[in-house]
């Protein structure tokens, strides 16, 4: 991947954030703002443990999603610790209504047996969405197994 598409995401994410002092950011980086202003503009290569703190701190992870769909991978959140049951059915009614949403997307993108560009944009966020959850929700399914197994050990 061009460093340029990378660092003009940054930007348009940095720019998009107006309340957000550029030079601030740079302090919680731990950097200056002369080479934060360099990656930015795509002068430097950004180092790389330096991405997940900048879209944690400007709470924008498009740049990681980025990354992510050029070695052909989907990231996803991971589920808090302190996950209700509440919130776990949420998450699991949420996740059947979005896959009924990405499954009828897919089926009015396929009917006519040709996939236009303007049926791509809008079914592909829906599917990577239906992903997502997915993979967050066997995360959390996952995490409780094991709070139960604890439990039991005690």
């Amino acid at each position: 991947m061009p460093v340029d598409e990378l660092a003009a995401l940054l930007s348009r994410v940095v720019e998009n954030k107006a309340e957000y002092d550029v030079r601030l950011l740079a302090q919680q980086l731990g950097t200056n703002y002369r080479s934060l202003m360099y990656w930015l503009r795509g002068d430097r290569h950004l180092p790389a443990h330096l991405l997940p703190r900048i879209c944690v701190l400007l709470n924008n992870y498009d740049a990681l999603d980025l990354l992510e769909s050029q070695a052909g991978r989907v990231a996803f959140h991971l589920p808090g610790p302190d996950t209700s049951p509440e919130k776990e059915l949420v998450a699991v009614s949420n996740l059947i209504k979005e896959v009924g949403e990405a499954l009828q997307s897919v089926g009015e993108a396929l009917a006519d047996g040709v996939v236009e560009d303007s049926e791509l944009r809008t079914t592909i966020p829906k599917l990577e969405a239906v992903i997502r959850d997915s993979a967050s929700l066997r995360y959390l399914l996952e995490e409780l197994s094991q709070r139960r197994k604890r439990k039991k050990s005690r």
